[in-house]
């Protein structure tokens, strides 16, 4: 472009390519940090996990949220990158699809912990692979949460899977795996967005999966829950499909707790939709709590080992103060005292306990909502169990439940 000037001046000239170059210019840093970020996880480049971590830390500043602090990452480390515009998730939207799929990976961690005995020393090879699910988990969360609006068009690109559930009349093998591996990737989604959640008090920014898909993940729920005693003979992964299952819950139901306790999403009055959150984590329950039943009709080891799952279920909710948990528990406890005899000591002992807490909560009121510390501490347990059962389940470990 070229502009006539008066008095005898020389014309200037505009060149938009070179506009348009200096403009890519300032993403260089941006695009460099994403594409080693990249490298690292397709185990193509040797970053200690430290800096790994801090990589993805840069993308969370940009995006609006923040790793929490861990024995990998301090908070001094994670300050200094907070409160910076960088375009760092300009450049990391497109990968997004292959983020979803490094966390619904069962491999990746134990793949993750080979390659870094490899390059580096790994200082912290137990936690790691958790705190980085978790962080990539908070980065897909926010984009997924930023672009569902009202039509949840985000969430169905990314996931179309979720509104489309297996019939529960298609029981087989391909169907019960698929399950399984859908409800570890919304598992790991979850803790991202309750992690933000916890980290971020009262923020609404990262709900990525809608209240309404409530009742179709329960479908998936109840393949595995349906399929578990005849495939659960099958490998490592799926015995510990059980447990995949009863985590999933547990984050579910916290997860309705926060939608409630937060500021209305939809524009709704805020009581309403409070009440819509724990409605839908009490439906979800009304939906999977029979195909819990039939499964403990199977033999008194099934019984044992569902009355283990749902024991730890009921202690993680008491120990976020869960308000639908306070609802669900009348029918809980018939169903596990019924098959007192099945269990042993130490279960009944455990079994003891909750109804002594009950009992003292309802002298003291109703439940309010987890405190920011207890939800720290429990969504940092659940992460270093998952990972842990991951790691367990890749390398064909024998049955492993940290309960």
């Amino acid at each position: 472009m070229i502009c006539s000037l008066p008095n005898g001046h020389a014309p200037l000239t505009f060149n938009y390519e070179s506009a348009a170059l200096q403009e890519r210019d300032k993403f260089y840093m941006s695009r460099i940090v994403v594409l080693e970020l990249l490298q690292a996880l397709k185990f193509k480049s040797p970053l200690p996990d430290t800096n790994l971590l801090l990589l993805v830390q840069f993308v969370c500043a940009d995006i609006g949220t923040r790793l929490a602090e861990s024995t990998i990452i301090q908070k001094h480390m994670i300050s200094t990158l907070q409160g910076c515009t960088t375009a760092a998730m300009e450049c990391m939207r497109q990968y997004i699809s292959e983020l979803l799929d490094f966390i619904a990976d069962m491999h990746t961690l134990t793949k993750l912990k080979s390659h870094m005995k490899a390059c580096c020393q790994p200082l912290h090879e137990d936690t790691f692979g958790g705190n980085l699910k978790v962080g990539l988990a908070q980065v897909a969360a926010m984009e997924i949460s930023k672009g569902n609006h009202r039509d949840n068009k985000a969430v169905v690109r990314y996931l179309p899977w979720l509104y489309h559930p297996p019939s529960t009349m298609q029981q087989g093998p391909k169907e019960f795996i698929e399950c399984v591996s859908h409800i570890r990737q919304l598992s790991w989604l979850l803790l991202g967005s309750l992690t933000h959640c916890a980290l971020h008090q009262g923020s609404t920014s990262c709900m990525p999966i809608p209240l309404d898909a409530g009742s179709h993940i329960a479908d998936h729920l109840i393949v595995i829950l349906i399929g578990f005693p005849e495939q659960s003979k099958t490998s490592v992964l799926h015995m510990c499909s059980l447990f995949h299952a009863f985590m999933f819950a547990q984050l579910w139901t916290i997860y309705c707790e926060q939608a409630a306790a937060a500021p209305s999403l939809q524009n709704q009055n805020q009581t309403e939709f409070s009440s819509s959150a724990i409605l839908t984590g009490l439906e979800f329950w009304s939906r999977v709590t029979p195909s819990i039943l039939q499964l403990m009709a199977h033999n008194k080891v099934m019984v044992e080992m569902v009355c283990l799952h749902v024991i730890s279920l009921m202690e993680a909710l008491q120990e976020c103060n869960s308000t639908i948990f306070v609802k669900l528990i009348p029918m809980w406890l018939p169903m596990i005292q019924s098959n007192l005899k099945h269990l042993s000591a130490g279960l009944q002992l455990r079994l003891q306990a909750i109804q002594n807490r009950v009992n003292h909560q309802c002298l003291q009121g109703q439940a309010s909502g987890a405190p920011p510390f207890a939800l720290r501490k429990w969504l940092q347990c659940t992460q270093f169990k998952m990972a842990q059962v991951e790691i367990q389940s890749s390398e064909a470990a024998s049955q492993f439940y940290p309960m």
